[in-house]
């Protein structure tokens, strides 16, 4: 087995066919460096005597290795699930092109129940998406149309009942 420098996937060959394959690994989770950097800045924060400024950047520190740790267990989890049901759809995708009728069929229901099994991971992942691509982009415009859309968002949530009710009365 050879591992791949671009995806880190290892290529074997599958033990019924002998057909190479790549299985893929399990992707990294994107909260994990920030995290490290984080506990690396608090172990490097100086104690001298008077205490109340460092314990002040030590508080802040904390509450934002908090919140990266809520996010690690949430959105990088689904980040990590989502990348293996990917992975494993773009290999099967491969073999779905060789074999007989059986085998082609076989691989496309298997490629269906890996979709289906991606699309609740991927629907999780693609407001955090959306918001990470519109906002890399870096331009004013980005931080206009992310306010734009939480307006939208809380102007929804606010007007539900009466668009519920004028929904129904059709």
């Amino acid at each position: 087995m050879e591992a791949r420098a671009q995806d880190g996937g290892v290529d074997t060959n599958c033990p019924h066919c002998a057909a190479p394959l790549t299985v893929p690994r399990i992707p990294p989770n994107p909260y994990l460096r920030p995290i490290k950097n984080i506990v690396r800045q608090m172990k490097a924060v100086p104690l001298p005597f008077p205490y109340l400024p460092q314990l002040i950047q030590l508080a802040v520190l904390t509450s934002v290795l908090a919140l990266f740790g809520v996010l690690f267990i949430t959105i990088g989890v689904v980040t990590q699930a989502a990348g293996v049901f990917r992975g494993l759809i773009l290999d099967t995708q491969k073999h779905l092109r060789e074999g007989s009728t059986v085998e082609r069929s076989g691989t496309a229901i298997s490629i269906g129940i890996y979709s289906l099994l991606f699309l609740p991971f991927w629907m999780i992942q693609l407001p955090f998406s959306l918001v990470g691509s519109i906002w890399s982009s870096r331009r004013l415009s980005a931080l206009l149309t992310l306010t734009l859309l939480l307006a939208v968002a809380y102007a929804a949530t606010l007007y539900s009942h009466h668009l519920i009710r004028f929904w129904h009365s059709f």
